[in-house]
């Protein structure tokens, strides 16, 4: 669920972990709920140590500014997207709604995180394991130095780490700028097979589920579609999903723009969406509509999560099969 701006800017700050950011949110939706006025919301939120100085700096910020979600952003406390979210849910009226989706989402986020970690466990300890046994035949019969040895056993977990470090480096890059290269790497996403399809969908999710949210506060469709529009990531998405504003304005209904669409199926959507304009409730239509492809989503990351270690299983095999394969002596020669 989480995007990006038009206009974006290199953010000087990494998110907060998972679980901080949903602490944040409960606490923001709960002050909210007790009809706290932000600024005494803003004095009793506390993240902790890892979390005090950017309370601090977004507290200076909100009451210099009186913009909570600029100066959220600039002091590392919300991400570029809840930073767009928030200021449609301002302009939409009361932010609680999108304060509850945020602390759910990263809530979700957290209880994942700490799924695949614990499911990641027993495949890295046997990866180690093997590391460790592989080299011991070569340097039991002399082939192999102890220096060797140890080499053989780090060199692989490095290339892993650094393989990882880079990829995390590579989604804050892609999670924070607007750089020339970001719409190849936006149409190399849609490309892909099985995460293409799903990339996709989150972000038609984050527009449609943005848009219930400010037509349900009373804004007009046509001034609450730019605004949606600015929480979709992906710009090839956006600009998909920005062609139905010249329908709307020549007359068209919603339910007939989303049919020009092309980049994902709208059939649920288009028929919901029909359904809410023949009856009036359209804002619940589209609720609906984002719930269950919230729900898909969230299936499609538990099955992901639950396939990683068992492909992590089968290349350790691999790996080790191909070891074995290598190392066995060849045939021996006749006399």
């Amino acid at each position: 669920m989480l995007t990006l701006c038009h206009n974006r800017r290199m953010t000087r700050h990494r998110p907060l972990p998972a679980l901080l950011r949903a602490q944040l949110y409960q606490h923001l939706a709960a002050m909210e709920k007790a009809g706290l006025p932000p600024d005494r919301a803003y004095a009793l939120l506390d993240l902790g140590r890892a979390g005090s100085a950017r309370v601090a700096a977004f507290r200076k910020l909100a009451a210099r500014r009186n913009e909570p979600a600029g100066a959220g952003l600039a002091s590392g406390l919300f991400t570029q997207f809840e930073a767009r979210l928030l200021r449609a849910a301002f302009a939409a009226g009361s932010p609680l709604p999108t304060y509850q989706r945020l602390a759910d989402f990263h809530a979700a986020r957290a209880r994942q995180l700490s799924t695949l970690r614990s499911r990641m466990v027993l495949p890295v300890a046997i990866l180690t394991l093997a590391l460790l046994v592989q080299p011991l035949p070569a340097l039991a019969g002399g082939t192999l130095s102890v220096g060797g040895y140890l080499w053989r056993v780090l060199a692989p977990l490095l290339v892993l780490g650094g393989a990882a470090l880079l990829a995390a480096r590579a989604i804050e890059w892609f999670g924070g700028g607007a750089s020339p290269p970001r719409a190849t790497v936006e149409r190399a996403l849609m490309a892909l097979p099985v995460f293409g399809p799903m990339h996709v969908r989150r972000n038609m999710r984050d527009f449609v589920d943005s848009l219930a949210l400010l037509l349900d506060a009373g804004l007009p469709l046509f001034d609450a579609m730019p605004v949606a529009l600015d929480t979709v990531d992906n710009r090839l998405v956006r600009a998909d999903l920005a062609a139905m504003l010249p329908q709307l304005i020549a007359g068209a209904t919603l339910a007939q723009a989303i049919r020009t669409l092309r980049l994902a199926d709208t059939g649920q959507w288009h028929a919901l969406a029909l359904t809410g304009e023949q009856s009036g409730t359209l804002p619940e239509m589209l609720r609906r509509h984002a719930a269950s492809e919230s729900d898909t989503i969230n299936r499609f990351q538990l099955e992901m999560m639950a396939w990683l270690p068992r492909v992590f299983y089968a290349l350790v095999a691999l790996w080790m099969a191909l070891g074995i394969l290598g190392s066995s002596p060849g045939p021996v020669a006749p006399l």
